[in-house]
Parts: structure tokens; sequence; C-alpha cells
């Protein structure tokens, strides 16, 4: 009991012991205040779901939450969907690009991209795109793999160009064994710092500076 005592005083919660890390949890992973525009993506979802790959409402909201707390210059989304809105509206100025190998999905997109113009949308071969792109602009401030097979292919040819702020966001860790036992390499590989297991969804951090972590968050509870 006096062991659990004491892990407890000196515990901010779920296992963290920094206090900046708990503030992230706290304020941004489980945040259940409303931001503004919250009205607006839930628009977004019920005019388009249907037609455009989408996420339901809570995991945009997040999205959006950590757009807004990482605050990047650039955006990156490879296998585009509604989510880039979310994105792209929490940081108005970053140069924000979905990238997308289907034509249906481009094409019911055009109407969304009229009233976000900071929004640059590639029907292309994703990793050939990637790279090109990639390399013309040097860094990635926040990189989104969603719906696409090529995750392995797009987060070794993005590495290099990761910053101290850069983070990345990765869709279905777990669905299926080898891309769990994937993010689990990416989580030990010493490019890597702080990642956060949301279940479905992983966040890695690239700041080398600070001590590696990996944390688990249950955001249902």
């Amino acid at each position: 009991m006096t062991k659990w005592i004491r892990r407890k005083r000196n515990s901010l919660g779920y296992g963290i012991q920094s206090p900046s890390d708990f503030f992230f949890v706290q304020h941004v992973l489980r945040e259940e205040s409303p931001y503004y525009a919250y009205a607006t993506l839930g628009k977004m979802e019920k005019a388009y779901n249907t037609c455009i790959p989408c996420y339901p409402e809570a995991t945009n909201r997040l999205l959006f939450r950590l757009a807004n707390h990482v605050h990047p210059e650039t955006i990156v989304e490879v296998g585009a969907g509604l989510s880039i809105f979310a994105m792209a509206m929490a940081c108005p100025s970053a140069w924000s690009i979905a990238i997308t190998p289907s034509h249906t999905v481009a094409c019911a997109m055009q109407p969304l991209l009229k009233e976000h113009p900071q929004i640059k949308l590639k029907k292309a071969d994703e990793m050939a795109f990637f790279n090109q792109n990639i390399q013309d602009r040097g860094a990635i401030g926040l990189l989104h793999i969603a719906h696409t097979s090529f995750y392995r292919e797009i987060v070794e040819a993005a590495l290099p160009y990761t910053t101290d702020h850069t983070l990345f966001i990765i869709e279905g860790i777990r669905d299926d064994k080898e891309k769990q036992n994937w993010w689990k390499e990416l989580q030990e590989d010493s490019l890597t710092g702080i990642s956060y297991d949301l279940g479905s969804i992983g966040l890695l951090f690239f700041d080398r500076s600070r001590h590696k972590e990996t944390y688990w968050i249950n955001l249902k509870d």
C-alpha cells in the first residue's frame, strides 16, 4: 500500500510523469470543450459521408485538435478523406495537400475544395506524388496516413523530412497482425520519439532531445 501511495503521488495520471505530456493527454487528446469548427465539420460529415471516406465524428474532432496543437506549416494526408478539412481548418495558413488514387473521391471533394482553397488535392499515384512533393517542401509538419495500403512505404519516405516538431498520425494500427508489429517497430525505432497508442490510431512525435516514452491512452473512458 505504501508503494502504491508513493506511485500515485508522483504520477500525474495514465502512468505519465511529464507535465507537458499530461497536459497533451488532458487538454488535447481528451479535451471535451467545443471548438469553433465542430459545427462545420458535422455538416460536412452529414453531407458527404456517403461519397468521401469519413471517420467517426469523434475522430475528426481529434484530428482538428491535434493540428491545432501542433500548428504545422505543412499538412500532408495520404489516402484522402474528409479529415484533411478537419486538420486544415485548424491551421488555415498551413500548406495542405491531400493525395488520393481514387477518381471518385477526387471528384466528390471538388465542391468542398472550392470552399477551402488553401487545400490542394492530387489524384495521383500515392508514392510517386508523395516523394515529389516532400522533396520540394523539405520538411513535414503533420503527416496523416489514412486510407492507403502504402503506409509502410510512406513512413520510410517521410522519416528523413521530420523535425523536432513533426507529428505522424497513423490510422488503423491494429488492422491486422502485420500492421500491429510494424507499429511496435516504429515505436522502438531510434528515429522516433514519444508515441501514443490510442487504440486504432497511433501518434508519433520526433523530438529526440526528450526521453522516449510509449503511452497507451483509452479515449473512451
